[in-house]
């Protein structure tokens, strides 16, 4: 595992979401019911949402269908406020809280994304086998154009076993994708590591 940064990836540079839309601060953030583990935006918003960074899914009903940390980037953002499915206000404790035994890491995840997400990169959630996140290349829109690296998310004093780390390394080679290391520390600092595959060549007979 190599502990440079990667290359394609301009960790140096903070910048705003440059492939959001402008906002209307006078527009009223969009109302998100928190259901499932899943927050939802009613058809009327689901597009003004959806394009302001390329949120969510579209269901075949024409809402729009938030993962968790999605969820938290956008009220942190004040895009969107969020109720329950009886009508009451909630904030994004309530997130956290509701997910805590379904995924207990969320708001460690929730850090990488917003990371990820402040540098200008279109980020979808990851497909198992570990891999928290897919991102896609500067200027790449998910549905597209597909995701060109994998991160997995790792919190400081948590190693990865030997076996998780074949699986992660095997799954970026056969997806042909880049893989990082997104190591999140005491202070919620978040750190990213490029990880790649070497072949030991055999000298047993030197």
């Amino acid at each position: 595992m190599s502990g440079e940064e990667p290359t394609d990836l301009d960790f140096d540079d903070v910048v705003e979401e440059e492939f959001e839309e402008e906002v209307d601060e006078e527009v009223e953030p969009a109302l998100v019911v928190f259901e499932g583990g899943k927050g939802y935006v009613e058809d009327v918003d689901a597009d003004r949402i959806s394009q302001q960074g390329f949120y969510g899914t579209r269901l075949e009903d024409r809402r729009l269908e938030l993962d968790p940390v999605e969820v938290l980037h956008l009220i942190e953002r004040k895009r969107i406020s969020l109720k329950t499915p009886q009508g009451r206000r909630v904030a994004a404790d309530y997130v956290v809280r509701e997910m805590i035994d379904e995924d207990p890491d969320l708001w460690v995840s929730y850090l990488v994304f917003r990371d990820l997400r402040s540098r200008g990169y279109a980020v979808r959630k990851g497909f198992g086998g570990g891999i928290g996140f897919r991102v896609y290349a500067r200027g790449e829109k998910p549905g597209a154009s597909n995701a060109n690296q994998l991160v997995y998310v790792l919190k400081e004093g948590e190693p990865i076993s030997l076996n998780d780390l074949d699986m992660v390394t095997q799954t970026a080679a056969g997806t042909r994708k880049a893989l990082v290391f997104a190591l999140v520390d005491q202070n919620g600092e978040v750190n990213f590591y490029r990880v790649a595959q070497a072949a030991l060549k055999n000298r047993s007979s030197e």
